[in-house]
């Protein structure tokens, strides 16, 4: 969880900052990995999935459910403390 940041190469990101018109915005980010080689994303984000992620996919859900509650009740700062680096 970030208040602000780069697009870091991520369209989706580079689009609502464009939409935006600034880099200050909150956001959440549910990583993939990084377990492809260079210029192979793609191919490794829309591929099958392991047994060992698919058995991991329930616990990250419940986390990031508890993050996104967290957010909206308890706010940016608070959620970053209690989510960050864990």
């Amino acid at each position: 969880v970030k208040t602000k940041g780069s697009d870091g190469g991520h369209n989706g990101l580079k689009d609502t900052q464009d939409k935006l018109n600034t880099t200050k915005y909150n956001r959440f980010r549910f990583g993939i990995s990084d377990a492809f080689g260079k210029g192979k994303q793609i191919d490794y984000v829309l591929g099958e999935w392991t047994a060992e992620e698919e058995s991991k996919l329930d616990e990250r859900l419940e986390k990031a459910s508890e993050l996104i509650k967290s957010f909206g009740l308890a706010g940016i700062n608070n959620t970053m403390n209690s989510f960050n680096g864990k």
